[in-house]
Formats: structure tokens, sequence, C-alpha cells
């Protein structure tokens, strides 16, 4: 009787750590789902921020916009021929 009764206690706690554990598998699974999912949504809008980097970094580096700012803030302009001094190295 009692060996049927130890029996029983031993196969209801096993039962319910087995319970216990299942729980705690799937909510682990669901915080590691839900940072998962973060952490995509992230690299979306890094890829986004990237993209519009690129954008601007080839904006800002355009051939006529050098000129342009050569010209308006350096006072650069383009060589003439007539201004153009040729050295021959002995």
């Amino acid at each position: 009787m009692i060996s049927r009764f130890i029996l029983v206690a031993l196969l209801l706690t096993a039962n319910v750590l087995t319970g216990v554990g299942i729980v705690y598998s799937k909510h682990s699974i669901r915080k590691e789902f839900i940072e998962l999912q973060s952490l995509q949504d992230r690299f979306d809008e890094l890829q986004v921020e990237w993209g519009r980097l690129q954008l601007e970094q080839s904006t800002w580096l355009t051939y006529a916009r050098v000129e342009k700012l050569a010209r308006e803030k350096l006072g650069m302009s383009h060589v003439r021929n007539e201004k153009l001094v040729l050295l021959k190295l002995q």
C-alpha cells in the first residue's frame, strides 16, 4: 500500500515538474522571439538610415556641388589658356 502511494506521489510530482518545465520553456521561447522581432525592426531602421546616408553622401560629393563650393567659398575658377604657365625642369 505504501509503495503504491509513493509511486503515485512520484508520478504526480514528475507530472507537475514536467508541466512547469513546459510552461517555462514556452515563456522563454516567446521572450526570445519578442527580442528577435525587436532586433529585426532595429535592423530594418538601420538599413533605411544607411541608404539615406549613402544618398546624402553622394549628393555632397557631386562634381557640380564641389565646383560650386570651390567658386563661392574659395574663390577658385577654371584656368584659362592665357593664364596657363608651363615650367620646364632641367
